[in-house]
């Protein structure tokens, strides 16, 4: 007899059928889901401003909507100043890989045919135009593309553009009763392991988003605005690459240092640029350990560098530049709620229960 409050077989596969459709919809909905996330992630991360504003006697309605025009603002001056440059660099820097393989083989061919009985850069290069993607593919050119056209597409795509303010407004100004509605939804004997989790994610999260994240926008500035100096071409591209590269520890810095001392040796740079290059990764580095990271992150998410560069290869595999931008935050989610599920784990009665010895015998002899 089935006790009261548990559900009957015929109703857990109506709940397993309804969650498999859930999850499938967000791949055939991919269009109507991604604006939510990315309003829902804005409001994440705005609302603690939000806040801040609100014990202050400022309410939430005119902070949100203050915010909201200053950060969709900014994003469009961004977008109408900068992107047309990183588009010019960007197709320049394909262009001179080539330069950059002649480069290498020169250096370092001899001791290539040494040792491998082949030049690896002059192969290379025969097989770099066939894995550069062209820039006028990429899904911003597209886009942009499409708009110049006047397509149905071009119009849906502004449409969605200009949905994510409108739910971001609603989802700020409705923040906490939005979660708390979530959470009705959750089972109740559940409740205290989800809020648990939430909360672990928000600081995570919070760490990482508008920690990590700021730190590298800070960096991509600095860079950016030091390779201007130095008179570096492809500045900006080079300082926003650094920048954000910066996502990954050591390896970013170093893959991102040696980019741009070949792009400055190809340009014809002098010794003194290419120290001057040194001296400014330097002082990022050095303000980066003791001033940014312990002021805003406090400390790091935890998650070894490998593990971040085969997210990022990952995301991109999977969702290309959105891909990328989502890898880390889904990667501190999967690193939260597999430490949670380990803690219960060990925690639970199925892992401290021993099993019965008969006789004297120990653990290692049953073993």
């Amino acid at each position: 007899m089935m006790s009261r409050g548990s559900l009957s077989p015929t109703q857990q596969k109506v709940i397993v059928a309804l969650v498999a459709l859930f999850l499938v919809s967000f791949y055939f909905l991919r269009s109507i889901y991604i604006p939510i996330f990315i309003a829902y992630f804005f409001a994440f991360l705005l609302n603690p401003v939000v806040r801040w504003f609100e014990k202050r006697g400022f309410g939430r309605v005119g902070p949100i909507f203050l915010m909201l025009v200053l950060l969709f603002v900014l994003i469009a001056g961004f977008t109408v100043m900068m992107v047309p440059r990183i588009y010019v660099q960007l197709r320049e820097l394909f262009a001179r890989l080539p330069q950059l393989m002649d480069f290498l083989s020169l250096r370092l061919g001899p001791v290539s045919i040494k040792y491998l009985q082949y030049d690896v850069f002059t192969q290379w290069k025969e097989v770099l135009p066939t894995m550069v993607p062209e820039v006028a593919h990429f899904p911003a050119v597209g886009i942009l593309e499409s708009v110049l056209s006047g397509t149905a597409r071009a119009l849906g795509a502004v449409l969605t553009v200009l949905m994510i303010p409108i739910l971001t407004f609603y989802m700020l100004k409705d923040y906490y009763v939005l979660n708390e509605q979530l959470m009705l939804m959750v089972p109740r004997r559940y409740v205290s392991d989800v809020r648990e989790v939430m909360h672990r994610l928000s600081l995570v999260l919070g760490g990482l988003i508008r920690g990590q994240f700021l730190i590298c926008a800070l960096l991509a500035a600095y860079y950016s605005i030091s390779f201007t100096f130095l008179g570096l071409d492809m500045a900006l591209l080079l300082g926003l690459l650094s920048g954000f590269l910066n996502l990954v520890p050591f390896v970013g810095s170093l893959a991102s240092l040696a980019l741009t001392l070949f792009i400055s040796v190809l340009s014809g740079g002098q010794l003194t640029q290419c120290m001057g290059i040194l001296g400014v990764f330097l002082v990022a580095n050095l303000i980066d350990n003791t001033v940014l990271t312990p002021r805003i992150v406090g400390k790091k998410m935890g998650i070894s560098p490998l593990t971040i560069i085969l997210a990022l290869l990952a995301g991109a595999e999977l969702l290309g530049f959105l891909g990328i931008l989502l890898a880390l935050p889904i990667m501190a989610m999967v690193k939260v709620l597999g430490g949670y599920l380990t803690e219960r784990y060990f925690e639970s009665s199925y892992y401290r229960e021993e099993s019965k010895l008969e006789g004297k015998q120990s653990l290692s002899d049953k073993v």
